[in-house]
């Protein structure tokens, strides 16, 4: 639609106001725009009409058609009018339920912004119970080291101990070698001892039975020296032969207690060896009995502790197990909700995104309406200049506001997002 100066040539405050509210809509739509161009031409036509009819005299027909034109253009333009208020408090109920929807949308950020807060407070809640867990499991593997040490310890005094014992028992089968090779010595030595025994009984019961007979002897030559010297005594004198035979027994006693002693002696010399050796060789074995004892009951006190490690080490590793299991179903879990979140955030960027594209367009419909209802305003408040803007520079102005207003709104909804 082009204005052009002709229309207010004609200085009636009727035609004025007539392409004032003519004009009122020039912007709303095709069908006003059509409206409010016929209804202007047509006044065009009654004003020139009217101008001429002044210059060369006053047709009252002609007075008559134009004013029933314009009675009629009138009732057409208060139609317009009647029609321009419905859908001006149409715009207006559409404009406040915009609002009304735009103060959801920004609820609706709010909420989720501040539901997209809370993840990461699970995150951080999870990184710290990963956190503990991993510290748990650490001191676990430092124990499960201590332990295997400790254990490789016992294993090292096991073999240590091993090695003792089966010395002990080198020990006690040399000694029962010893012993064995002794032993027919032992019983050669227990024979000579006994074939002396009886050898010196013998001796006794000879040295005995030569007493007698000596004695037996001496009686009997005591005898004859008596009677021979009563039957002696006159012819001739009889030399003393007791002190010789004193002498010849106390000679004879002498060599027979020499005897005795050095066979005695010689007996027990013999005897104490015999006994030292045995002696030696029975302490000697008592000495081992005693080390294979004590080394067999350190053995046994080994074999329980290594048996109690066993079973704290088996019940560590069983801990350590059970630990890594469940942590590893944690972090399955923890990574189950990560992913979780991660879709359901990337869900809930498009829904913003998508809410964003909706705001953006509701923003670009609603300063459409706020331009039309400003133009409509200005229009109907009967400003001269409005009607003297052409639609084109109305519609870059309407067209650079809109822009300047969707960019300001998308920046502050950005900033609210983010």
């Amino acid at each position: 639609m082009s204005f052009s100066l002709s229309s207010f040539i004609c200085p009636s405050p009727t035609r004025q106001d007539a392409h004032t509210r003519s004009a009122s809509f020039a912007h709303g739509g095709s069908g006003g725009g059509t409206v409010a161009h016929r209804t202007m031409s047509s006044r065009q036509r009654s004003g020139g009409t009217m101008c001429a009819g002044m210059e060369g005299g006053i047709d009252l027909d002609a007075a008559t058609a134009e004013n029933q034109a314009f009675l009629s253009t009138r009732s057409v333009e208060r139609q317009e009018v009647v029609v321009l208020n419905d859908r001006l408090a149409v715009y207006i109920d559409k404009v406040q339920s915009l609002e009304q929807q735009n103060k959801q949308l920004e609820m609706e950020i709010k909420g989720l912004q501040n539901r997209f807060v809370k993840p990461s407070g699970l995150c951080l809640l999870y990184e710290q119970q990963l956190r503990e867990l991993m510290k748990i499991a650490d001191k676990m593997r430092v124990q499960r080291d201590l332990v295997l040490a400790a254990k490789e310890a016992m294993v090292d005094q096991l073999e240590m101990i091993k090695a003792k014992y089966e010395e002990a028992l080198e020990k006690r089968n040399a000694a029962e070698l010893e012993i064995e090779a002794f032993r027919p010595d032992v019983d050669a030595a227990t024979s000579a001892r006994i074939a002396l025994e009886k050898q010196l009984e013998q001796l006794e019961v000879e040295l005995k039975s030569l007493q007698r007979v000596q004695k037996q002897e001496i009686e009997e030559l005591m005898a004859q020296v008596y009677s021979g010297h009563s039957s002696s005594q006159s012819s001739f004198a009889i030399p003393d032969l007791s002190a010789a035979l004193k002498q010849i027994q106390s000679q004879y006693n002498e060599i027979a207690a020499k005897n005795l002693a050095e066979m005695d002696s010689w007996y027990k010399s013999k005897f104490e060896d015999i006994t030292n050796k045995t002696t030696k060789h029975v302490d000697k074995a008592l000495s081992v009995r005693e080390e294979i004892t004590n080394a067999r009951k350190d053995f046994q006190n080994k074999e329980r502790d290594l048996d109690a490690l066993k079973t704290k080490n088996d019940a560590l590793e069983a801990e350590i197990n059970e630990a890594k299991e469940r942590y590893k179903k944690e972090l399955k879990n923890l990574q189950a909700r990560i992913e979780a979140l991660k879709l359901e955030l990337k869900t809930t960027k498009e829904k913003i995104a998508h809410h964003l594209c909706e705001y953006q367009d509701l923003l670009n419909i609603k300063m459409a309406l706020e331009i039309e209802i400003t133009t409509y305003r200005k229009l109907i408040e009967g400003e001269d200049l409005a009607c003297d803007i052409s639609p084109n520079s109305l519609s870059l102005l309407a067209r650079e506001l809109n822009e300047e207003t969707s960019q300001d709104r998308i920046l502050e909804t950005r900033s609210r997002v983010v």
